[in-house]
């Protein structure tokens, strides 16, 4: 239907042409409650995404100065993604040395890979031995491949020691 100037927009013609549409492509697309939403994929088109988050209480260490997992691997979060994604990461940090530290980096896989760095990563430095820190590190994933993507924490200590890591959390929003 075409509007035109002066012409009344009958209740009929509302609920065929906006009403319907605005179904198909709101409410319609949701396959499922919970806290999802709506997010454009393309001229005219749309897609459910769902924000997740996952945590890891354990305190655990590691004397690897490469990223590894911890014997309790994560937190990880896989989702559906399109192009981009924000994810947060965020631990409390101990080393048992004065002046080292720890650093937690995202490891992706699935429909894009791309292994943890200190690129994309949160830095801990001590002062003193096991001074404590709790932070968190954000940052949106612009080229990924859309499809299943899976994000998970790695871990890695700073110089010499042994980096402890708890209270670890990862979230992850779609787009």
């Amino acid at each position: 239907m075409t509007a035109v100037a002066g012409v009344v927009f009958s209740a009929s013609n509302w609920n065929t042409y906006i009403r319907d549409n605005i179904n198909a492509i709101g409410v319609g697309v949701l396959s499922s409650g919970g806290n999802r939403y709506i997010a454009g994929t393309g001229v005219g088109s749309v897609a459910e995404r769902l924000p997740d988050i996952n945590t890891v209480l354990t305190g655990q260490s590691t004397t690897s100065t490469t990223y590894v997992n911890l014997a309790t691997a994560g937190p990880s979060v896989s989702s559906t993604t399109g192009g981009k994604a924000l994810v947060a990461i965020a631990s409390s940090v101990t080393n048992n040395t004065a002046g080292m530290g720890g650093r937690v980096a995202i490891d992706l896989s699935g429909a894009t890979t791309s292994a943890a760095s200190d690129t994309n990563s949160l830095l801990f430095e001590s002062g003193g031995a096991l001074d404590a820190f709790q932070g968190s590190w954000t940052t949106v994933y612009t080229s990924l491949n859309s499809g299943t993507n899976t994000f998970a924490h790695k871990y890695r200590l700073v110089g010499t020691g042994q980096a402890t890591f708890s209270n670890r959390n990862m979230t992850v929003v779609p787009f």
